[in-house]
Formats: C-alpha cells, structure tokens, sequence
C-alpha cells in the first residue's frame, strides 16, 4: 500500500550535553539476563493490535508514542483501554515551538502525566493545531493521575531484548527508526545502505512495537505508528530483524521501580519476608561506570568486572534499606540507578558534608561510604 501523506520527522536528536545523557537508566543495570524469546510464526489476526493513532501533518509521532504506551499499561492493569491525549503531551516539550520531540524529554513529561484524549484531542491535527489547543488546570489535575514512574533505555538494534520485555511483561516499548521516505512499507526495506541518520533529509520516527513474531522465517516486531488505518497493514507494519538491525537508534518503555525498607520491623506475619540482613566487607572503593549505549555494555568493561562482585552486594544492601528497587536483578552494574541510592544512602547516613555530597550524587562510594557500610553491614 503506497503512503502518500506528507511526513515530517518528529523523533529529534539527542542534543543533550554526555553529563546529563549519563543519568540515563538502562536495561543492562537492572536485568541480568533477558529471557528467551518464543518466536514463532504468528498469523496477522493474531498479532496483538490497539486503536490506531493519525498524527496527520504534525511531528508528534514520540507523543502518540507515549500516549499508546499509557493507554497499553492502563489496559494491562485494567483490562480497559483509555485513549491518553499527545497534545498534552506534546505542548510541554521542552523545545518548542519547533516540531517534534526527543525521546528522553517525552518520558520525563509522562512522569508528570498526561491527560485523556476525551479532554484534549490530539487526532488529526497539525502542529498549530496541538499548540494552540489551550488546556484548562482541571484537564492537567486529571492528567497528573495517569503517568509513569520511571523509564528505561533499552540496548539499540537487538530484536531479542524488544521481544522479550513485551513477551516477559506484556507491555510495550517505544522504538525510533531512520529511512528515506520510500523505504517504509508494510514491511520497510534498505534501498540505501548509506543513509546517514542526521542528514537533513532524512526522515526520523517513533513507532510502537507491540508484538513479535517470525515473519517468513525472519524475527521480525509488529509496530503501530501513527498515521492511520489506512497505512501500512491497516495501521501496522512489520519490521524485520534484517531492517531493525540497521536502522535502529532509539528504544525505551516505562517501568515502576518498587521500593522496601527491611530495616524497620515488619508486621508478622510478612506476606513476603526478605532474605534478610546482608552480611559483606567491603576492601576497596566503587565508581560509577558510564554505559557504552553503542557496544551496549559498559564504557570501563574491566573495571566493571574487577568491582562487579561488591557492586551486587552493595545493590542487595542498598535494597535492604529501601534505595534500589526491590522488583529488578542486582546486576553488579554500577550505573544511574545505583549512583541514586548510593546518594540516598549516603544522605541517610550522613556519610560527609552535604555539600560533598552534591559534589559526589552517589557516583562513588570513598573511604567514608565504605566505612560506614562496614559498620553495618560487615562479616
């Protein structure tokens, strides 16, 4: 089916400076290993589907995005599907009035929530249209009670870890994708090897993948994008290991971290005791270690490893006392979500001056950090 509707990029550079792109969380910190995917060939009337979103004219494909993942854990919870509202989302992106949106600035807005599609349309509007829509406090009151608690990158071009976080959690991941115009199909194909993401003329989108399957023998993730139900395989498309291997640059879905203090008595009986108080003595220091998003690894692979044993142990401790999420694996990865607990931590405890603290925000755990984990925690 030919595509004829004008499209314009909506899903923008990440412009922001290595610093701040460092507070990112990702899989590789909170997952040790994925599980297996089951693929198999799944006939279309199979494949999962939702309603399907028309961006029309306008660049807010990341906030209709955003909108479907809403709508999709507000299904998983409540067996009821709501229509979130992009244009909710979409007038609070943090360059505008310029079109489209980055990823990471998306999330943050749904951290704050989004409001339903009944209250603010978002359907079949241009970019004028959506921020020129005035949206009374009371529409944003409604909003703040649907959003997310965090979210999490996901490694780029790997088909299988996609897969299996919505095989494992039913949920669905927003993955971002580069091309020229008539290479996306039903089924999108490389006519051009060279396409070069951050040329001008290139068209960069955000789409939903919302199931997986083999596909003529190929893995391959069914996507719902935007642009109607007259598009693509009536408003999905399939993409093939062979295309997501290439033109994949963007991947992240929200997540709930859970959080529990063992350190203070718990009413008996307990429904799901711990494993009760760590015992461990640490000998020598622990840094933060920036993820390597292209090797998706790492960026210190040695370094990784030689602290990775006392990075599991402190992440177990520091779920005892309620700093690291109690609902994902202890990695041995000292990333972003590490680094917060540690500074929770670390504030709790009053381990140095608060404004050594500010300093350090839980990227190392010195002498003092140390110290005070071995008097409480050591053998």
């Amino acid at each position: 089916m030919n595509d004829k509707e004008q499209f314009f990029s909506g899903a923008i550079i990440d412009i922001r400076p290595e610093e701040e792109k460092e507070k990112d969380y990702h899989f590789g910190e909170i997952v040790a290993a994925t599980n297996p995917v089951n693929w198999v060939e799944k006939p279309q009337n199979a494949w999962r589907k939702f309603p399907i979103f028309n961006q029309d004219g306008s660049g807010s494909c990341v906030a209709q995005t955003l909108a479907k993942l809403l709508g999709i854990l507000y299904w998983l919870k409540n067996q009821l599907y709501v229509h979130f509202s992009a244009t909710h989302i979409y007038q609070r992106r943090s360059n505008k009035p310029s079109g489209g949106m980055a990823g990471v600035d998306a999330f943050n807005i749904a951290r704050k929530g989004a409001t339903l599609e009944e209250l603010v349309p978002s359907q079949d509007m241009n970019d004028s249209q959506m921020d020129g829509t005035e949206i009374p406090q009371y529409k944003h009151d409604v909003g703040s009670v649907f959003k997310i608690g965090n979210y999490v990158s996901l490694p780029i071009k790997d088909i299988d870890t996609i897969a299996s976080v919505i095989q494992t959690t039913g949920k669905a991941v927003m993955v971002w994708f580069y091309f020229n115009r008539d290479e996306w199909a039903d089924v999108p194909i490389i006519k051009y090897p060279d396409l070069n993401l951050y040329a001008g003329d290139t068209s960069r989108h955000s789409v939903t993948a919302i199931d997986f399957t083999l596909y003529n023998g190929k893995k391959a993730l069914i996507i719902e994008d935007s642009w109607g139900q007259f598009f693509g395989l009536n408003g999905q498309r399939v993409i093939t290991e062979d295309f997501f291997r290439v033109r994949n640059w963007f991947a992240a879905y929200p997540i709930n971290f859970a959080f529990e203090d063992q350190t203070q008595p718990q009413p008996e009986p307990q429904p799901s005791p711990g494993p009760g108080k760590p015992k461990y003595t640490f000998t020598k220091p622990l840094v933060f270690i920036p993820w390597d998003s292209a090797k998706n690894q790492p960026a210190d692979a040695s370094l990784h490893e030689s602290q990775k044993t006392d990075v599991i142990t402190l992440q177990n401790i520091l779920k005892y006392e309620g700093h690291f999420p109690s609902n994902v694996s202890s990695t041995g990865y000292y990333g972003s979500v590490t680094a917060k607990a540690v500074d929770n931590f670390q504030r709790a405890h009053q381990v140095a001056p608060l404004s050594e603290l500010d300093s350090l925000r839980g990227r190392r755990v010195g002498p003092k950090t140390v110290k005070a984990l071995n008097e409480i925690y050591s053998l």
